[in-house]
């Protein structure tokens, strides 16, 4: 799991790493100083004392006792192996097989022979013998410049984190993108006023989005409304000239089912929340919608069994009930197997189980959308559970 942390605790542990990584870059610089230095010293003396050498045979007077003038025949081994084949005037330091460390320069004498100045400085590397001593007390220090670092950082960057958090509640706060855009005008900081721009052109688009949604869909409404008049006006006429009764009925409902349709496309294109007027009979209203869909079921090799409730009634005009249910009902039957459809209805719920189809592509897709917002409407909630047999769609109110 991702752990997060406050912007606050983020910054200042930021700038205590970059504090201890400044410091340590210090310490090394500092050191490195101090031994550059204390070589310098070191070999200048040496070449000082080399120069008062005329004669390797003959030590000048008040020679220092960590000083040796040798000829190359009478140097150890040790320092032979190390300067040999050097030319005059070279400079090596080194540690001795003893562990004394030296530093050798080869000079030559007036006479011409060569020789070298051995300055033993075991005991004078006085950098080495106080790091020791000199980490006692930078330790201490180090710590306590990052304490401070730690706290001037929580200080500062406390700054702009309470910045940041009440520009997240400004932003919640705004009614509308046009008020995000004057907060992004009025941010002093880039960044932040970026990110309440950003969200402001998010906010338009998306309210742009349901704006051409709602005119498509009052389209759709007013342009069905055209075909349905001529459609009832046709059938007025041809009424008196009916011949089949059954036929009849299925063209009568066909064209009520496209008025429940336009009129269901006209509810979600507005604001408008259809009103409890009149009520809806749970038992005829599923009896006629599975005797209307039921021949599209026998040609799949599927039977709709219904199980209802005689006495339960729904608070809603059945314009609005029938356009869900008989949407519910249709998308069992055309993405379902052949074998029995159930339907039970209970005074909680409504449940709808059918054969799963062998490619079954959990069918609606966009139809889904649009009922469950229809159905949301009057506060019903639309679901669906699939198993490897069966598709459980289930239909629930409040009590």
């Amino acid at each position: 799991m991702n752990r997060q942390h406050s912007l606050s605790h983020v910054l200042a542990r930021q700038w205590v790493v970059f504090t201890l990584g400044l410091s340590a870059l210090f310490i090394a610089a500092t050191l490195l100083l101090l031994f550059v230095l204390e070589d310098s010293f070191i070999d200048r003396r040496l070449r000082t004392v080399a120069a008062s050498v005329a004669d390797p045979a003959i030590a000048p007077p008040g020679l220092p006792s960590q000083f040796s003038v040798l000829a190359m025949r009478q140097l150890p081994d040790d320092i032979r192996t190390r300067v040999a084949g050097k030319a005059t005037g070279h400079l090596a330091e080194f540690r001795r097989d003893d562990g004394r460390y030296v530093h050798v320069l080869l000079a030559r004498a007036d006479a011409g022979a060569p020789f070298a100045v051995i300055y033993d400085v075991t005991d004078e590397l006085t950098v080495n013998a106080g790091l020791s001593r000199g980490l006692a007390f930078a330790l201490p220090l180090l710590l306590l410049l990052l304490v401070c670092a730690y706290a001037l950082a929580r200080a500062f960057v406390g700054r702009v984190a309470r910045r940041a958090r009440g520009l997240v509640e400004a932003v919640l706060a705004s009614p509308d993108p046009q008020h995000l855009h004057a907060l992004a005008q009025r941010e002093p900081v880039r960044e932040f006023g970026d990110l309440v721009r950003l969200h402001a052109h998010a906010w338009q688009d998306q309210l742009a989005a349901v704006e051409r949604e709602r005119q498509t869909l009052a389209f759709l409404g007013h342009e069905l409304r055209t075909p349905l008049q001529s459609a009832r006006t046709s059938l007025a006429l041809l009424e008196r000239r009916r011949t089949d009764p059954a036929a009849w009925a299925r063209l009568q409902r066909a064209v009520e089912r496209l008025v429940r349709a336009s009129t269901a496309i006209l509810w979600l294109s507005s604001d408008a929340v259809p009103t409890a007027e009149g009520h809806t009979q749970a038992a005829d209203c599923l009896r006629e919608l599975v005797e209307e869909l039921a021949p599209l079921a026998a040609v799949k090799n599927q039977r709709i069994e219904l199980l209802v409730e005689p006495d339960l009634r729904w608070p809603w005009p059945s314009e609005v009930v029938e356009t869900v249910l008989a949407n519910l009902l249709l998308n069992a039957i055309q993405h379902g197997d052949a074998g029995a459809i159930g339907v039970c209805c209970t005074r909680d719920s409504l449940t709808i189980r059918n054969p799963r189809a062998p490619l079954d592509t959990g069918g609606f897709g966009l139809g889904l959308q649009i009922v469950q917002r229809l159905a949301a409407r009057i506060g019903w909630a639309v679901s669906f559970e699939h198993d490897e047999l069966t598709t459980t769609c289930t239909l629930a109110w409040p009590a």
